[in-house]
């Protein structure tokens, strides 16, 4: 009788398993569920689990694009130092024309009698005016100023080299070529 009741309680165990089965109808069994004996053979099929998103790679900007440095350097050195040479001559035209008409309101108002010289045609540029005091301190202040004039305008064609020399050496220094 204890085989009998045994054998019950395996097909009451076996009944039991199937209603439950039956009623979750598309409902899988959870693999570890005790009571219910796995008697088709079958493994569970194992639900996949995610991946781990993957780590972003760090993000590091492009390189500098390659360039010509030759190239580069004097057209870039070519405009700045242009521009330093262009600004240094209209300084020196400012200065020259400011130095002139210092000097010569200082001569007319020493030589020309009156207002003599006053709208008599001579200036910085114009020295064949018809008043003879106005056209003599043209002439000497002229004279005066154009020495000054020159060395000015010199040094500024000259920084124009030396400003190129600095300016490529530095630009060479400091350029990425491809």
């Amino acid at each position: 009788m204890a085989s009998t009741a045994a054998a019950l309680n395996g097909v009451l165990v076996t009944a039991v398993c199937a209603v439950l089965l039956h009623s979750s109808m598309g409902q899988q069994p959870s693999p570890t569920t005790p009571d219910c004996p796995n008697h088709t053979g079958q493994q569970p099929v194992p639900v996949p689990v995610p991946a781990p998103a993957p780590t972003p790679l760090p993000v590091t900007p492009p390189p500098a694009p390659a360039v010509d440095c030759s190239s580069y350097c004097t057209s870039t050195c070519t405009s700045r130092c242009e521009a330093y040479r262009r600004d240094g001559l209209a300084k020196c035209e400012t200065d020259a024309a400011a130095a002139f008409n210092g000097c010569y309101d200082s001569c007319t108002a020493q030589n020309c009698p009156g207002k003599s010289c006053v709208h008599s045609g001579c200036g910085n540029t114009t020295c064949s005016c018809e008043n003879t005091n106005a056209r003599s301190c043209c002439q000497s202040c002229g004279s005066a100023v154009t020495l000054t004039y020159s060395q000015c305008r010199s040094s500024y064609e000259r920084g124009m080299y030396y400003c190129m020399l600095s300016c490529t050496n530095d630009c060479n220094k400091n350029c990425t070529q491809g």
